[in-house]
């Protein structure tokens, strides 16, 4: 949700306006204890040194044993999943858009895990920011939806090759 206190509102033609005013955004029932219940499993299938992150997944899926269909499938589910991360969010400053990767980087890493001290200070930045905050843990959690759905497809693939393969 997003709401704004001293709204000034611009038309600036062609589709384009400007608006001014306090901004704070939120996300309604948020429970961060399920994010970081999932981001367990999405950063053990996104970090390429743990051996069953889908850059390794790929090399299994690239093997001469495999079903070509099979592998096929593994690369456009990997594939969309990066087309997601690399698209650009709905949040933009005036050097353009933030990409989804971006985001997804800098709560994951800046602010669940506190592994990289950049990331967690442009997270500490964000979040103190009212129309900052909820925006970016909906651009998140829209990621890690569809993540989600990706892995799952994954995980029915993995579980067919498996019962062809006996």
């Amino acid at each position: 949700m997003m709401t704004f206190e001293d709204f000034m509102f611009t038309d600036l033609g062609n589709g384009r306006f400007s608006f001014f005013g306090k901004a704070k955004s939120w996300v309604q029932d948020f429970e961060e204890e399920e994010i970081d219940a999932f981001v367990l499993t999405y950063r053990l299938l996104t970090q390429n040194n743990d051996r069953l992150s889908l850059a390794n997944l790929s090399k299994v899926y690239a093997s001469d044993f495999m079903h070509p269909e099979a592998a096929a499938n593994f690369q456009d589910a990997r594939s969309s999943l990066n087309d997601t991360l690399d698209s650009a969010s709905s949040i933009s400053i005036e050097e353009g858009y933030f990409t989804v990767r971006t985001i997804v980087e800098v709560i994951l890493y800046g602010g669940l895990a506190h592994s990289n001290e950049k990331k967690s200070e442009v997270f500490k930045s964000w979040s103190t920011n009212q129309a900052m905050s909820g925006m970016m843990w909906v651009e998140f959690i829209a990621a890690m939806r569809e993540a989600l759905r990706i892995f799952s497809y994954i995980r029915e693939l993995n579980e067919a090759v498996l019962a062809r393969e006996t």
